[in-house]
């Protein structure tokens, strides 16, 4: 009987903990810069925490690089990684598509105006691939 108890008491922790982990949205969007304002469009989410640990990776890969040349002023895409029941933005990443099939990402929107502490990174083409895979 004792050992039911112990057992019982260990699987509703586990409930308890799987039912507390807080939500995490990934949001897609579309950057614009229209005469001046700036923003984006998000138009995509998602929610799969197993899509979100794959996105994770990827960006835990990129590599930190020098400030591009050659960039367009605003990015093909926007993403970010938000804690909603913490109104938190744990993540924004711009991306601009290269002609070789890499990435550029960028944790601000400008690549003409650089804003301090922004930072480049890189992603190579299979890494960009698997990023498109699941972003897009």
């Amino acid at each position: 009987m004792r050992k039911f108890l112990v057992l019982l008491v260990a699987c509703l922790l586990v409930m308890m903990v799987i039912g507390c982990s807080e939500e995490e949205i990934v949001r897609v969007g579309i950057p614009f810069n229209d005469e001046g304002t700036t923003g984006a469009e998000f138009n995509t989410g998602f929610t799969d925490a197993e899509t979100i640990s794959e996105l994770r990776k990827i960006i835990e890969m990129e590599e930190k690089v020098e400030p591009p040349k050659e960039l367009t002023p605003v990015a093909d895409l926007v993403l970010t990684l938000d804690k909603p029941e913490e109104n938190v933005s744990e993540l924004w990443r711009y991306i601009w598509y290269m002609d070789d099939g890499s990435a550029v990402l960028s944790n601000r929107e400008s690549a003409v105006v650089r804003e301090d502490e922004q930072e480049f990174y890189t992603l190579d083409e299979e890494q960009t691939i698997e990023l498109k895979s699941i972003i897009e």
